[in-house]
């Protein structure tokens, strides 16, 4: 005769309830959805400081990013830093700035995400600058310049320091060094031509004036990528440090809650791409 079975504890089934949620929380958190928030004002006024955005950490697995995607990704620089920027160069573009105005592959692109700066400005140039693509050929010869797939390419001058820890380094060590398996290697040293491995992005802040990017630190590689902002779940103005300002901005909770921000969608819209004006 065949045992009754017993049945389960509301405390076993509470229990077992629980740890499923904490593992379907994990696998969501790690390969679908991830959630963050806007620590600075570098992508403003797309994203505020205090905004909470969500992150499709699915999507790239199927595509590639795309212009004007604006992405979350580890910094180059330092693994436990994410990031967030736009696209502006895809893999293999030749990307340059003159003042204001970004131009890939030699022609100028349209920016409506960008804010209107009315202030004049010293004149700027940035580049022209070969981003990295997967399948490039690249050595460097005894002439003492890098060339990918034969050309050479022009490397930004000046030091830079991408590294706010480390010592400054030069334009071939920011933007090209870490397509080369030695991470010491300089342009005194011939290297046999070799295949990258990854794509590279080129990404800017919206918010220009105020942003550290790729114009600082380099290009984005594919594998560092989190994936892509999509939505804006609650937004909080209040740049508080002290706990006296935490308690003052909780006492007038409505006042600082950016109300027509919740709900937001983010770069789905025709508006939201980079037009290049011919």
């Amino acid at each position: 005769m065949a045992k009754p079975r017993k049945e389960k504890s509301a405390l076993r089934e509470n229990v077992e309830s629980i740890v499923i949620a904490i593992i379907l929380a994990v696998i969501m958190r790690q390969f679908v959805v991830q959630a963050f928030k806007i620590p600075s004002g570098s992508m403003e006024e797309t994203l505020q400081i205090g905004d909470h955005i969500l992150v499709n950490k699915f999507l790239y697995h199927f595509t590639n990013p795309k212009l004007s995607d604006v992405i979350v990704f580890k910094y180059p620089w330092e693994d436990k830093r994410d990031f967030i920027k736009r696209i502006v160069a895809l893999p293999g573009d030749q990307v340059e700035i003159r003042n204001k105005e970004v131009l890939v592959n030699g022609q100028s692109i349209e920016e409506p995400y960008v804010a209107p700066d009315p202030r004049r400005v010293r004149p700027y140039r940035f580049g022209p600058l070969r981003v990295p693509k997967k399948g490039d050929e690249v050595e460097i010869r005894r002439d003492k310049r890098l060339y990918i797939n034969g050309e050479p390419v022009a490397i930004p001058n000046g030091m830079f320091r991408p590294d706010d820890h480390g010592p400054p380094l030069s334009g071939f060590q920011t933007f090209y060094r870490a397509l080369f398996p030695n991470k010491n290697l300089t342009l005194d040293r011939p290297v046999k031509p070799f295949k990258v491995d990854q794509d590279y992005y080129f990404t800017l802040g919206d918010n220009r004036n105020n942003s550290k990017d790729s114009r600082y630190w380099g290009f984005v590689k594919s594998d560092r990528i989190k994936g892509k902002a999509f939505f804006i779940y609650w937004s909080w103005d209040c740049r508080a440090r002290k706990f006296a300002q935490h308690v003052k901005c909780a006492t007038n909770f409505a006042q600082h809650v950016r109300w027509e921000r919740l709900g937001r969608l983010l770069n789905l819209t025709s508006s939201s791409q980079a037009i290049v004006r011919q």
